[in-house]
């Protein structure tokens, strides 16, 4: 696989956890608010209310690096490419660059990884609370 081919296909990824983060985000911010309706009503402890709210900040913030580190790696790949005399683009390969990129890349997998693991966790207690 050519370079350019792989840089789409990374490019195509980090587009997928893009759109992950933000519906992870979104359906945090759903049952934060369903969380607070049932909350006003009566209908669940405060104690599973400020769980839910916990977890919906952790969402909500590990969404917010995800998507900035995204940024980065977008720009720290763009760098990896240089225009030549000849007007020809040609990969450029940066060992240090790529280095920094493949610990940003780790980065983005684990916080991923935690965010699934917080709206799986969410879920449980929006079940377990009727609240979905």
């Amino acid at each position: 696989m050519v370079e350019s081919q792989k840089t789409d296909k990374a490019e195509d990824v980090l587009k997928s956890v893009e759109e992950f983060a933000a519906q992870a985000k979104l359906i945090a911010l759903n049952l934060a608010s369903a969380a607070a309706t049932a909350r006003n009503t009566g209908n669940i402890p405060i104690r599973v209310n400020d769980d839910i709210l916990d977890l919906v900040d952790q969402t909500t913030k590990a969404s917010d690096d995800i998507n900035k580190m995204i940024k980065m790696v977008k720009m720290e790949m763009g760098s990896l490419y240089r225009l030549s005399r000849q007007g020809v683009i040609e990969f450029e390969k940066n060992q240090e660059l790529l280095d920094k990129i493949e610990r940003s890349l780790e980065f983005i997998l684990s916080e991923s990884q935690r965010v699934l693991y917080l709206v799986k966790k969410l879920k449980s207690i929006s079940i377990d609370n009727k609240l979905i």
